[in-house]
């Protein structure tokens, strides 16, 4: 457990490290860190489907002058080892998640404003011309203050969260049933969001078939997705030719 603990730490430091994002955006997303975590705790699948429940509230997540209403980046590889090692539910690590997403927005806050004294020291080498210790503040010093803030609480949780859920369940069953019920309602939250980028009225109709298809027809996610490829695919084919009026298209 201490060694799934510990890649549970840098899975979790990597996903505020700045460096990580210039390699793959991936990382801010808790689908991806969830499934790294299921992976490092040898429950793959079961990652994955936890982190995908997490993504969902974030699916509309924007951030702007680096403001941000939650901190998925802690919230996915946590929420999903936390909801692993104690034996939550999906609708219940949904919640705990965005809980801790919420609650840790705070240390987003810290880690940012700490990494700016490395900047200052970087463009101070930078007027001296050493190129090598400017270098060196940029990739090293945040690395280790994301793995203080962030990856010694991700190690703490995974090693002493094995009560939580027996924890959870100690409460009285409304309590219970309201988590699962927050955790239902917190993916809708996240496609809310999502539709407001559908501004053009156009495009409405494609969000009601995909609708249709999932709950008359019974359609997984990814045949609908492969549905809404291929006519992706055919009006963009459509919209270059010459003359061409179709979605979107002016």
């Amino acid at each position: 457990m201490v060694f799934q603990a510990v890649l549970v730490a840098l899975i979790t430091t990597c996903c505020t490290w700045w460096f990580s994002h210039a390699v793959t955006r991936t990382w801010l997303y808790p689908i991806w860190s969830g499934f790294l975590v299921g992976i490092v705790m040898g429950k793959p699948l079961e990652g994955m489907m936890i982190a995908a429940a997490i993504n969902l509230p974030y699916v509309g997540f924007i951030t702007a002058g680096g403001s941000m209403p939650g901190n998925p980046q802690f919230a996915g590889p946590v929420g999903t080892a936390l909801a692993l090692v104690s034996g939550l539910d999906i609708n219940t690590a949904t919640t705990v998640g965005v809980i801790l997403g919420s609650v840790t927005v705070l240390v987003w806050t810290v880690y940012m404003s700490v990494n700016a004294f490395w900047v200052h020291m970087a463009e101070d080498f930078l007027s001296k011309g050493n190129i090598r210790a400017m270098r060196f503040c940029n990739y090293v010093p945040s690395f280790f203050v994301s793995l203080l803030i962030n990856g010694v609480p991700a190690f703490l949780i995974v090693m002493l969260g094995a009560p939580f859920g027996a924890w959870l369940q100690s409460f009285p069953m409304w309590i219970v049933d309201a988590f699962g019920i927050i955790g239902g309602i917190m993916p809708a939250l996240g496609i809310a969001m999502l539709l407001q980028y559908l501004d053009k009225p156009k495009l409405t109709p494609f969000f009601f078939m995909g609708w249709i298809l999932a709950q008359f027809l019974g359609l997984s996610t990814m045949m609908i997705t492969a549905i809404g490829a291929v006519i992706a695919v055919l009006l963009y084919n459509q919209a270059s030719k010459p003359n061409s009026s179709l979605i979107g298209g002016e």
